[in-house]
């Protein structure tokens, strides 16, 4: 499981790829979640705390979430984050 606290930049470029190849547009996600710890699990956890800009678009909303929810269950290491990385900007070119 990744650590998303000490890969708190790999998370937000894997987010960041993301939206760009699936929907051609370069969004801000500061401050758009956060890294806490789960009080039951005591694992780290990317929580949502979209804001309008995030919002007002169901589709990214929807999108942004279910990414989200992917690497809060991901059984894969920094090196799989890591290669998704390289494919979404290899795909980007």
């Amino acid at each position: 499981m990744i650590d998303h606290k000490e890969n708190k930049y790999l998370v937000y470029e894997y987010l960041v790829l993301s939206i760009r190849k699936n929907f051609n547009l370069d969004i801000n996600l500061f401050n758009e979640y956060i890294l806490a710890k789960n009080i039951v699990s005591k694992t780290r956890i990317i929580v949502p705390t979209f804001s309008d800009k995030i919002t007002s678009n169901p589709r990214i909303k929807m999108f942004l979430t279910a990414l989200i929810l992917s690497l809060n269950n991901m059984n894969h290491n920094v090196t799989d984050l890591k290669k998704e990385i390289e494919y979404l900007k290899s795909s980007d070119s």
